[in-house]
């Protein structure tokens, strides 16, 4: 992408994307992957400059198995827009569990724990951390 190509957000209502998040989730959860994926690239394509739909889509890939991608989901593009989200960090830290990296997990978690105010995110960290997280 060139300097003078700019990412930006289109004008659907804030309502819509979360909706269509909303879709991309329990498109996850029936296990309609194919349609969950295609869900969440419209909400990135609506909001590029957003790490929520990415750790959308990275949720989806951690649910149907596919660690290595939303690792570099996660790691590479959610965590590159909002380098301290600490969702992106937990679903990070849930997706290298799940590849043998336990240590940095727990490091991640331990990052959130300490030093973030999103409350989802810390509880989801101490789950992480206390060994009850969807990684299991």
């Amino acid at each position: 992408m060139s300097n003078a190509t700019k990412l930006v957000d289109m004008p659907v209502s804030s309502e819509l994307v979360r909706l269509l998040m909303d879709v991309g989730y329990v498109a996850t959860g029936r296990g309609l992957q194919t349609r969950a994926e295609a869900v969440f690239a419209g909400a990135i394509a609506a909001r590029p400059n957003s790490e929520f739909p990415l750790i959308g889509l990275g949720v989806c890939k951690i649910n149907f198995g596919d660690f290595v991608a939303a690792a570099k989901i996660l790691s590479e593009k959610a965590l590159k827009i909002n380098p301290s989200s600490g969702l992106a960090k937990c679903f990070l830290a849930i997706a290298v569990k799940s590849l043998g990296r336990k240590d940095y997990a727990y490091e991640l978690a331990s990052q959130v724990i300490t030093s973030c105010e999103e409350t989802a995110a810390v509880t989801l960290a101490k789950s992480i951390v206390a060994g009850r997280d969807v990684a299991q």
